[in-house]
């Protein structure tokens, strides 16, 4: 067992949020045991991670961020969204700006829009029996700035707002945006089934700006398209008195006496986005880490395991935690759900498709994992997407791998499986994917056993030192494969270029390292 010394002081204010380390012993977390048949092959836990306990207690720098005020009233009998957003927003570019663009992803989802997002070879699991197809949209009925009316265009997903006196550098200014929804009835990372509604990449979000302006990339059918800052949400969600609100943040609610309304309100800070869910007939389940993390589980299929799942979910956050780095946040919540893939993973938030939990529960420890290598460090998901598919893939496999042995064997079948494929560049983008299996061999399997052979070549101590340096130094901002490469050499002592243009840049699978563990 390993010990590492570290502690987390967390300071929450409506426009600051800051996380320091003190000191706590922590040992590593034992594999989970359950014997669970993923597909084809059988999953267990990474050797154990080993740490320098003398080794300075890591600091978190806390960018600059945003603000969104978020009122929202929901009809659910008709589907339909009333809200609010108030936006405080400040221009940290070096140029004036006389646009500002957000993301209006729900419209993804509106009729004629392209491309779907979501492969045609899925289109079967997007419905149910017996559901009533229809296309979700989102209008806007009001922009201003400083309670000055905008001039805006919604192109899509792609809203555009328009400023008669360009915003001027570390200059502040409260952005508002009226709008209604419709929220479909379809089983994506928005929608519903007769249980319940669920609000995935819901709210109209700031797009990233960086040196290349605005990132307006479409909502690919592959990965996870979303390239966003951390910002502070507030957000106060109406409801009929029978509907329990699940969502991202610390959560409070309220009842309003003599009427047929319950008022659920959310503070959640330096997050990526605000996902959340809603139903009368959730049931709730709860349980809380070693660390202090408390654990929420809102179900409705009343003949699911729930210690079980419960069990895993706690295993599965201690283990991350014992090899990534702290979770900076109090909360997880996990959301069963009807889902097109198998888990829709948000900042504090996973939505669970039912059928994880009558079987391995690989993809729920994959949503888990995000919450550390897609959540806290931020990387742009649709140009350098492995960063994140594949890195969560490879830690992941140590929640189910018990020996080096078994891991090995299980990497070395997964090399075999893509070893004669030429056309798996990781370098690629979203946009270079046309199905799904494309995507996942070249994103999730090539880039979990580049990562391997990495492992295999740095050593053991000198890789989880890369992964915790790569954890704490860029949490809460973006990181990219050039970050992720330049930490590596430095803990691997040499220059690892032509590994990674192997791996990388070239479409073939090179041998994995013949280096014994």
């Amino acid at each position: 067992m390993f010990k590492r010394t570290i502690c987390i002081f967390l300071v929450l204010l409506s426009a600051f949020f800051a996380l320091t380390a003190c000191g706590r012993d922590r040992q590593n977390a034992e594999p989970y045991h359950e014997n669970i048949v993923i597909n084809d092959g059988l999953y267990n836990p990474l050797p154990e991670t080993s740490t320098d306990p003398e080794s300075p207690t890591p600091m978190i720098e806390i960018p600059p961020h945003n603000d969104y005020i978020v009122h929202l009233e929901i009809d659910t009998e008709t589907r339909t969204v009333q809200g609010i957003s108030r936006i405080n927003f400040t221009n940290r570019s070096e140029q004036p700006l006389d646009t500002v663009v957000m993301r209006v992803y729900l419209n993804a989802f509106s009729e004629g829009h392209v491309p779907r997002p979501y492969f045609h070879d899925l289109e079967w699991r997007l419905e149910r029996p017996h559901w009533e197809r229809g296309f979700g949209y989102m209008e806007i009925q009001h922009a201003s700035i400083n309670n000055e009316a905008l001039n805006y265009d919604l192109d899509g997903t792609v809203l555009t707002l328009y400023f008669e006196e360009p915003i001027l550098p570390n200059v502040t200014v409260q952005l508002l945006l009226q709008y209604n929804a419709y929220v479909p009835r379809i089983a994506h990372r928005i929608g519903g089934n007769n249980q319940s509604m669920w609000f995935g990449m819901f709210l109209p979000v700031l797009a990233m700006h960086d040196e290349n302006g605005w990132n307006t990339d479409i909502f690919y059918p592959a990965g996870e398209p979303f390239f966003l800052d951390v910002a502070n949400y507030h957000v106060t969600i109406v409801t009929p008195m029978r509907y329990t609100v699940a969502g991202t943040g610390v959560r409070t609610e309220e009842v309003i006496e003599d009427t047929d309304t319950r008022i659920t309100h959310f503070a959640a800070h330096m997050v990526r986005d605000f996902a959340f869910a809603l139903s009368p007939s959730f049931h709730h389940a709860h349980a809380v880490t070693e660390s202090g993390v408390h654990i929420h589980f809102y179900y409705h299929t009343e003949t699911l395991d729930i210690d079980r799942a419960m069990h895993f979910i706690r295993f599965s956050m201690e283990y991350f935690e014992s090899r990534v780095g702290v979770y900076p946040f109090g909360q997880v919540t996990i959301v069963e759900t009807d889902l097109i893939g198998d888990v829709a993973a948000f900042s504090q938030v996973v939505f669970v498709d039912t059928r994880q939990f009558f079987q391995n529960m690989w993809w729920l420890a994959r949503g888990l994992g995000d919450q550390w290598l897609g959540m806290v460090v931020g990387t742009n998901r649709v140009a350098e997407p492995w960063l994140n598919e594949g890195l969560t893939r490879f830690i992941q496999a140590g929640i189910f791998y018990p020996t080096p042995e078994t891991l090995r064997a299980r990497i070395e079948w997964e090399h075999n499986s893509i070893a004669n494929r030429q056309d798996l560049f990781i370098t690629d983008g979203l946009g270079a994917y046309a199905s799904r299996t494309h995507y996942a061999y070249a994103q999730g399997r090539k880039a979990k056993v580049m990562l391997y052979a990495l492992y295999r070549q740095m050593g053991h101590d000198s890789f989880w030192q890369l992964i915790n340096q790569y954890y704490y130094e860029f949490a809460f901002g973006i990181a990219t494969a050039d970050d992720f490469i330049r930490i590596a050499e430095e803990h691997y002592g040499s220059s690892l270029q032509s590994f990674f243009y192997e791996w990388m840049v070239l479409g073939t699978v090179p041998e994995l390292p013949d280096r014994e563990m």
